[in-house]
């Protein structure tokens, strides 16, 4: 009889996990990064739906008008919740497992905020709207998935583009289908984006790809401190501008049509500069790009205060997607070719998110 080696009697292993063993051959580069990419753009499709619709959604379900921006502040504090589970989850179960948890979890919230919104339930949208961000906050970690290079890197953030190509879409067939509930529409198509992160994230490897320099002793503490809170201010100024506009637009007689519209905009410009820079091969110095980015969206935001017609807010809105856009690449580059171990990285991610509530809350005072 053949003595099997490496196992006994009364040995239990774990079958929950459907990642495979990182010994096996692995898919090849071209064909994960594209997939990656894919889901990356999905969630991103997800977020730009449900930033469409929850600022009118809370308008018109909030009992006090301070209470209107609720579901984006929850979506983005779920977000910041998910960061260190996203971080950490992909290191102990692969990034299928962890990728297919929180599209699970923003599948359901969409419905769940869609059913809110129909049936005139503020606390069913706002827990639906927390659910949709904690998908976001492991939707955001695609970008880590990558490694260190920041061609891949700028890939990922640039097919992310086509987003915004599909948000108006959408709510054009949402309005045309139900009318008055079209914000609901707009949040179960949200839903379906993330049903497509979900079967995109079955076939990913299960190897997680780290920066070679990941847990280099000679970390630059004070730059990761420097770059970190140079993004969180791009992401504050984002967060106001894309919480703030819907609100300013409704307020000069604009409908949710030019609101997804210039949301559509925002979103093409946040992602298509990432694009760019990634389709040509161009590298540029990571501190310049975060700099030049903070420069861009301060401009946008100051654009925003003086509109009134919807091509005034949509030209404002690209300006500061544009500089969102090159702050959040810069930082990105930086964490990675600097070598972040994972913890870092979840605290960079929590950063970021924490700096988005904060520019929710502010968005009536900052737009």
């Amino acid at each position: 009889m053949t003595e099997v080696r490496g196992r006994r009697a009364g040995l239990l292993s774990c079958a929950c996990d459907f990642d495979l063993p990182d010994d096996l051959p692995s898919r090849p580069r071209a064909q994960s990064l594209a997939l990656i990419a894919a889901g990356f753009a999905f969630s991103v499709l997800a977020q730009a739906l449900a930033f469409a619709a929850l600022p009118i959604a809370g308008a018109v379900l909030s009992p006090t008008p301070r209470a209107a921006t609720a579901p984006v502040v929850l979506m983005l504090a779920g977000a910041a919740t998910a960061t260190f589970p996203a971080a950490f989850l992909t290191g102990l179960f692969g990034r299928r497992s962890a990728f297919a948890l929180g599209a699970s979890l923003g599948v359901a919230g969409a419905l769940l905020a869609a059913w809110g919104l129909a049936s005139g339930q503020f606390a069913a949208l706002c827990l639906g709207a927390f659910w949709l961000g904690v998908a976001q906050g492991f939707g955001l970690f695609y970008r880590h998935a990558v490694g260190a290079s920041a061609r891949a890197v700028a890939i990922v953030l640039g097919a992310a583009s086509l987003a915004a190509f599909a948000a108006p879409a959408i709510v054009g067939v949402a309005q045309a289908l139900a009318g008055p509930l079209a914000p609901a529409g707009a949040l179960i198509g949200a839903g379906l984006a993330q049903l497509c992160v979900l079967m995109l994230a079955a076939p990913l490897p299960a190897a997680i790809e780290h920066s070679q320099r990941e847990g280099s002793r000679r970390f630059d503490a004070w730059g990761f401190t420097a770059v970190t809170a140079a993004a969180a201010l791009a992401w504050f100024g984002m967060m106001a501008l894309m919480a703030g506009a819907p609100l300013a637009m409704a307020g000069c007689g604009l409908g949710l049509g030019a609101a997804s519209g210039g949301i559509a905009w925002h979103v093409l410009a946040m992602y298509a500069p990432a694009a760019a820079i990634g389709a040509v091969g161009w590298r540029p110095p990571a501190a310049m790009t975060t700099a030049a980015g903070l420069g861009l969206l301060a401009v946008g935001c100051l654009a925003a205060r003086s509109q009134t017609s919807a091509v005034g807010f949509d030209l404002a809105l690209i300006v500061g997607g544009c500089g969102w856009s090159l702050a959040t690449l810069g930082a990105t580059q930086w964490v990675h070719a600097h070598g972040a171990p994972r913890s870092l990285l979840a605290l960079h991610d929590f950063a970021l998110f924490a700096a988005a509530v904060c520019g929710a809350l502010a968005a009536t005072a900052v737009i």
